[in-house]
């Protein structure tokens, strides 16, 4: 399965900034002022990356960043192992 079909929400759903080019999204939890979401961007040409994003709703109701982590390619083989052994755990 490609990448793009398993990150298949709508990106104009995700509240980032207009200098960031998304070419696909997943939203992972939106709970109370929280919405918390997997994109993949474009860093470059021909480079991409997973970012992690939280956004909270601000008192004016808007969304504003609050947690953001980047997965390259070059570790990202080292966090979907450990991802999966965790997912697979019965005890730590």
């Amino acid at each position: 399965m490609k990448l793009t079909e398993m990150l298949n929400d709508p990106i104009e759903e995700f509240p980032v900034s207009e200098t960031i080019k998304v070419i696909a999204g997943k939203r992972l939890a939106k709970t109370g002022s929280w919405l918390k979401a997997i994109l993949l961007v474009e860093t470059g040409e021909n480079k991409y990356q997973l970012r992690l994003y939280g956004w909270q709703k601000n008192k004016e109701g808007q969304w504003k960043v609050r947690q953001k982590f980047n997965i390259s390619k070059g570790y990202a083989k080292n966090m979907a192992e450990i991802f999966q052994a965790f997912g697979e755990a019965k005890d730590i």
